[in-house]
């Protein structure tokens, strides 16, 4: 859809001078992983870089056994860093990820998943994205690719598809923020310095006089890059960053990830994510930026992934009503109905043409798949529904917590 001259993806060169690569400290965030880190840290030691420039700094909680017993068995070489229980805040992916920035010093950080299998020139993409081509950060591609162990699954895999292969490379195209994913994004970190000052300026940063006396203490600057009460903190933050006006640029590379197996796992995971991005929205509200576009787009964006239900729902009752009363409904009435339907009808075959273009599955299988999407398709948004009321009923009661998602390395077999 985009090709070069579009100016989307940065380009890897055919050569790089590898004497001027940088070292980069890879943030890896881990809570009862230990089925998955190996394949995660695996992948990063066989990645085309430099292994003496890759700092992977493993992210755990203390009473994490699960994953440290595990690291302990890992032949590949990398750095524990424990999350003290004392550090202020509620235990979460971005309180770790906050804490990991403070205790490392590389120019160059990003953040892999725990289960993530990486893909080989993802650093050498990364460093000429930063370091030649001078853009302040990037995101690579996320592929859900465990199609095979579901239904949901292999809409998933479309929805995914769709996402990082079609709309976020229009988005940033036509110059809109775009919402980062909570993997394969890498920065400089003075941008992450200045973000962490915009978000203590314009919200604070959240810490008491008796958090403050500890983080003094332990000889920390109290840096929030990430919002530790945000539980999708990456799509907040690339909005932020780029409201601040730091230039971004989408990379080739491709992470395989695994999207829930189970229907409660995909539930919870579903709530998380649509509970941050309604945090977000509150939070634009409630401090709007001071330009007319940045107000547009905070809100626009954190608003969008709950369009959906909102859209079809009105579409249904208007129509319902309509019936009911025996209502003649306006031409413009009907011209906005129609406009939802065709939406609606898109939605279908972006979800099918994102699988047929990342699924590596014999061409008669995969139209097979690819047809079949469609029609499951509205019972998948039925469920995204459910986990949309769970989001706001957890967000009016205030619980902000993470759900934790179970990995069970599906990314890494043959038949997944």
């Amino acid at each position: 859809m985009f090709g070069s001259s579009s100016g989307v993806y940065s380009r890897l060169p055919e050569s790089i001078d590898r004497d001027r690569l940088p070292t980069i400290d890879v943030l890896l965030p881990a809570y009862k992983e230990g089925n998955v880190i190996g394949q995660s840290i695996e992948s990063i030691r066989s990645a085309d870089y430099p292994q003496e420039l890759l700092r992977i700094h493993v992210l755990v909680e203390p009473g994490d056994s699960e994953t440290r017993t595990a690291l302990e068995r890992l032949p590949c070489p990398y750095t524990e860093i424990v999350v003290p229980d004392d550090y202020p805040g509620r235990p979460n992916k971005p309180r770790a990820l906050n804490y990991g920035f403070e205790v490392t010093d590389s120019e160059l950080v990003g953040i892999i998943d725990a289960e993530d299998i990486v893909d080989s020139k993802l650093f050498l993409n990364v460093a000429n994205a930063l370091s030649i081509e001078g853009f302040d950060y990037v995101q690579g591609k996320i592929d859900m690719v465990n199609e095979g162990d579901g239904w949901r699954n292999l809409v998933f895999r479309g929805e995914y598809a769709f996402w990082y292969r079609l709309l976020l490379p229009s988005f940033h195209f036509v110059g809109y923020p775009v919402p980062l994913g909570g993997t394969t994004n890498f920065f400089h970190r003075t941008v992450l310095e200045q973000a962490s000052q915009t978000r203590v300026e314009e919200y604070g940063d959240g810490w008491s006089e008796d958090d403050r006396h500890w983080l003094s203490e332990h000889h920390l600057h109290g840096y929030v890059p990430w919002d530790p009460r945000n539980v999708t903190e990456d799509f907040e933050l690339g909005i932020l960053l780029w409201k601040e006006g730091h230039e971004m640029t989408l990379i080739e590379s491709v992470t395989r990830e695994e999207s829930p197996i189970g229907i409660n796992a995909w539930i919870r995971q579903r709530t998380r994510w649509q509970k941050g991005k309604l945090y977000t929205f509150v939070q634009y509200t409630r401090h709007p930026p001071a330009t007319g576009s940045a107000k547009f787009h905070g809100l626009f964006q954190s608003f969008l992934p709950h369009l959906a239900p909102v859209n079809i729902v009105g579409v249904v009752v208007l129509t319902m009503v309509a019936n009911l009363l025996q209502f003649r409904v306006p031409l413009a009435v009907w011209a906005v109905l129609t406009l939802g339907v065709v939406f609606v009808v898109e939605m279908f075959a972006f979800h099918a043409g994102g699988y047929w273009l990342v699924s590596e599955e014999p061409s008669r299988r995969r139209a097979v798949r690819a047809l079949s999407i469609p029609l499951v398709v509205p019972l998948y948004w039925v469920i995204l529904w459910g986990a949309e009321l769970r989001a706001i009923k957890q967000l009016y009661s205030n619980q902000l917590h993470w759900e934790k998602t179970e990995h069970h390395g599906r990314n890494a077999t043959k038949d997944s």
